[in-house]
């Protein structure tokens, strides 16, 4: 229903198109696999799906979650879809096939080059309705020669082919092309020609944006200069983010602030807010006070020329930022900005914050580095040493010292440094901190510890359907793979991390692990712990 809205319906033009005699009169692309990762190119193994019925794999993929929480859940679904799968055997299950879902699916995420990439390889233009999704997707995004290329060679449904032919012709230089072309839309869709007259004579952008903001109204709205509604800017449409980050309407600010929404919703990377951040500080762009202190930490840490002022850039932001719905964004972005940075002892005082970003991108390497590197600085310091006790499970949940038995008193350690911090949350915390571990694959008997064995009263958090749990469970007793990843992607949905349940987390855990998806499985862990402020 979201997606059908008028506002943000990005595939109400095209639908039209996915049943009737074009799609009859193409290749049946659920006959072959479809995709253009492999098992040596970090997708899945070609039989994925074995255990899965094609009905099953359709109804997945269709209740996917177009902007997941988790990052790591995001692109364990990504990595489903674009792998070069054996497709399940026909069942006779209802249209639309697998593939087209697929098409969808992606184009809902964002994902539009990727879905171009998929799409081309196996010559799934042939299909009107699918060659109008990837058009749609990438106007979305801004790469207009790309779709202008599929436009130009293929014939799409009605009236997305015209409203897209009328976005070439201006693309192309050809100005009167596009008016002459346009002449229909004049009376059924006059907001639409409204900015082709606008774009194509050079009027003065004095327009509203169309009321159906798919990728042909958003790349007209870039060409006639006028920005798209207080609606859209505030959408959580992973398309609508993408296309708004790079829409030259935008100010600076408003496109930050975009794309610090975007990076939490997993929509946009660290390294693309990144270059945004370092963009709007070059430029001497004005911004509100917290945002030019993060712009200026990922500044610092990619020039680190200036240890003192990395360090306080760092000290200052994190201080600001933790505990807030913002802190992993800016724990990703300024950990994707310490890459190149060595852990000397000049940066000792903040190893634990470049942990705690290089944990959120799944680097166990540099998280090794920089924690002997913390481990040194903390050595005969009883105070850096219990500062660093707050980030030890974090490193054993990670995995990165690889334990499979921890001993009791160390726990309770940890625990006892969690209640002195924060005495109202640490029984949760505890309580969480025990699932993971245990998640992961660490024994912890029962009742060997101080922390809570069971879920503390008072806390309103979020458990999946039961059905979706149980599903879950018996795709990854059966390891079924690709199942079992859609599952925990579905089973999340788009509840906010720290809402979800800890058992519930646990549950998701286990089965990506019966699957062989260990480091999707402890990313995710990763996450949870540090949105719950683990």
């Amino acid at each position: 229903m979201v997606l059908a809205a008028p506002m943000f319906g990005l595939f109400l033009a095209v639908s039209v198109a996915m049943t009737g005699p074009a799609v009859a009169q193409v290749p049946d692309f659920d006959q072959r696999p479809t995709g253009f990762l492999n098992a040596k190119t970090g997708g899945m193994a070609a039989d994925a799906w074995a255990g899965t019925t094609l009905a099953t794999a359709k109804r997945l993929v269709s209740a996917l979650p177009a902007a997941p929480r988790s990052r790591a859940l995001r692109d364990l679904q990504f990595k489903v879809m674009v792998s070069e799968l054996t497709p399940p055997a026909p069942d006779g299950s209802p249209p639309p096939g697998l593939f087209a879902r697929k098409v969808e699916k992606l184009a809902a995420m964002g994902e539009a080059e990727n879905l171009n990439e998929m799409v081309r390889s196996v010559g799934g233009y042939a299909d009107p309705a699918i060659a109008a999704m990837v058009v749609n997707a990438l106007m979305m995004v801004g790469a207009k020669d790309g779709a202008c290329a599929i436009v130009r060679s293929n014939p799409l449904p009605q009236p997305f082919a015209l409203r897209a032919d009328v976005v070439c012709k201006l693309v192309a230089g050809d100005n009167a092309g596009a008016l002459a072309t346009a002449q229909p839309l004049r009376s059924s869709d006059p907001a639409f020609y409204k900015l082709v007259d606008i774009a194509a004579n050079g009027l003065s952008p004095a327009a509203s944006a169309p009321a159906q903001l798919d990728g042909p109204a958003m790349v007209m709205l870039d060409l006639a200069y006028v920005q798209p509604s207080a609606a859209a800017i505030r959408s959580t449409q992973p398309p609508m983010i993408r296309s708004q980050v790079v829409h030259r309407t935008l100010p600076p600010v408003t496109r930050l602030e975009i794309a610090e929404r975007g990076e939490a919703l997993a929509v946009i990377e660290a390294t693309r807010l990144g270059d945004l951040y370092l963009d709007a500080v070059r430029d001497g762009v004005a911004m509100p006070a917290p945002m030019a202190r993060r712009a200026r930490l990922v500044a610092a840490a990619r020039g680190a020329s200036n240890a003192q002022q990395l360090i306080s850039s760092i000290a200052a932001v994190y201080g600001e930022e933790r505990g807030g719905a913002l802190f992993p964004t800016v724990a990703r972005a300024g950990a994707q900005a310490l890459l190149s940075l060595p852990p000397k002892p000049e940066y000792a005082n903040v190893a634990q914050e470049a942990m705690r970003g290089f944990l959120l991108l799944g680097d166990k390497q540099q998280t090794k580095a920089w924690m002997s590197l913390a481990l040194s600085a903390a050595f005969n310091d009883a105070r850096a040493m219990k500062a660093l006790d707050r980030l030890m499970p974090l490193i054993a949940i990670a995995g990165v010292d690889d334990r499979k038995r921890m001993p009791a008193e160390e726990l309770n350690r940890w625990y006892e440094v969690m209640r002195q911090d924060n005495p109202a949350q640490a029984p949760l915390r505890g309580y969480l901190m025990l699932e993971l571990l245990r998640a992961v694959g660490i024994d912890v008997p029962q009742g060997a510890t101080t922390l809570p064995e069971t879920m503390p009263g008072g806390a309103r958090l979020v458990m999946p359907a039961p059905a979706t749990m149980q599903s879950l469970q018996v795709a990854g007793n059966g390891r079924r793979r690709a199942e079992t990843a859609l599952l925990a992607s579905i089973a999340t949905g788009e509840t906010a991390l720290s809402d979800l349940h800890p058992a519930a987390v646990s549950g998701i855990i286990r089965a990506l692990r019966q699957i062989g998806e260990e480091n999707a499985g402890r990313l995710f862990a990763i996450e949870i712990a540090i949105a719950h402020g683990l």
